[in-house]
């Protein structure tokens, strides 16, 4: 068992304790830390062998072959860390980001650094984040090292700049997405989901043109496959039409989740014990909920957006994130239409029961008729 794996398993058992008796404020903060400190401790470990998945859930899209349908979400290694890690662990493909154009240290208020808290009965997490990230050109450098393995795509989420003018965000943005092009990166997801850092969206027409510009100016030129990623709390009615609208400008498909602010609703989903917790986070950094509350959510949407793909006439796909913790939550997601799936609260939840056998243990009921292939895990 490595250290990642030992931590992982002792914090599971005493979590549920310390989130029910300890101060909020001292809850938050230790988690705010300690979520750190657990990050760079994953992705300094290594498994003890390579967990390849069975073929037979492999999947082609867009001519690139992904080994498995599901991988980490943005936000997990927002540095371009963590790739030989999610290799060996068996996921269907790499995700960095979010990167901005600038480097980001991320939000602080009253004292806390990057406010983050799970709520170990509800299997859920709050976090006001604040897209901390050392920016596009750094993050596209590094992957620029990154060896390269068969059927194991490599993708970026990328977002605007909060608070820079939207035009040189914009151009900021476009810079971006061919550094990483350059740098060998497969597939991007334009991340237009982001709670926590404060900007306020102008709204559907503006993100419109944008998607005009980029297409012009990227998706076109590159042919590279680009993914829109809304929130769990986009209207179902504005997905629609955004499905409408993407797939008639060539981008590759959407990504549908990320964290809530729907507190009130969702507050009354989460188990008593959490509630303390949640209600201090809430008040006192807002941010986003995320995990299993927002499962349903994400349901419903994808559901939305595969019927509004269905007359699309080029390949357009959706992907599905926010809730998924288990062999079912992941088949729940692709029988509703999503072809991909990307986990991060559910990761860490899993993680701490199966440590990096966790890939193995959601993929492989997925396989029929052989629940487990000759070699798998070899």
């Amino acid at each position: 068992m490595t250290l990642a794996e030992m931590v992982a398993c002792v914090d599971a058992r005493v979590r549920p304790l310390l989130v029910r008796l300890l101060p909020a404020r001292w809850v938050v903060a230790f988690y705010s830390w300690a979520r750190q400190v657990a990050l760079h401790w994953l992705v300094a470990s290594t498994p003890a062998s390579m967990l390849a998945p069975p073929p037979s859930v492999g999947r082609v899209l867009w001519g690139l072959r992904f080994r498995a349908p599901l991988f980490n979400a943005a936000g997990m290694f927002k540095t371009g860390e963590g790739y030989e890690l999610a290799y060996r662990q068996g996921a269907g493909a790499y995700l960095a980001g979010t990167t901005t154009a600038l480097p980001r240290m991320g939000n602080i208020r009253r004292g806390i650094a990057l406010p983050f808290v799970p709520y170990p009965h509800s299997a859920a997490a709050s976090n006001w984040l604040g897209l901390p990230n050392p920016g596009h050109r750094a993050v596209a450098a590094r992957i620029a090292t990154f060896p390269r393995y068969e059927d194991f795509p490599i993708g970026v989420s990328v977002a605007l700049d909060p608070g820079m003018d939207t035009t040189e965000a914009l151009e900021r943005l476009l810079e971006g997405l061919w550094l990483y092009r350059d740098a060998g990166v497969d597939f991007f997801e334009l991340n237009e989901s982001c709670p926590n850092t404060g900007d306020d969206t102008a709204g559907f027409d503006a993100l419109a043109e944008r998607l005009r510009v980029i297409t012009e100016r990227f998706v076109r030129p590159s042919g590279a496959p680009v993914l829109i990623k809304v929130g769990a709390d986009a209207n179902p009615a504005m997905i629609a039409e955004l499905v409408a609208l993407a797939g008639s400008l060539g981008f590759g498909g959407i990504t549908i989740g990320n964290t809530s602010t729907d507190y009130q609703r969702h507050r009354l989903g989460l188990a008593s014990p959490d509630r303390r917790v949640f209600d201090y986070f809430v008040r006192t950094f807002g941010g986003g909920i995320s995990g299993e509350p927002l499962r349903a959510d994400v349901l419903e949407r994808v559901v939305v957006a595969r019927t509004a793909a269905a007359s699309l006439p080029s390949e357009f796909h959706i992907v599905a994130t926010g809730g998924i913790a288990s062999s079912q939550h992941l088949a729940d997601v692709l029988a509703a239409g999503a072809t991909l799936a990307q986990w991060y609260t559910g990761y860490f939840e899993r993680f701490a029961r199966d440590g990096h056998e966790l890939y193995r243990t959601v993929l492989t009921p997925l396989v029929k008729p052989d629940p487990l292939p000759r070699g798998y895990g070899g």
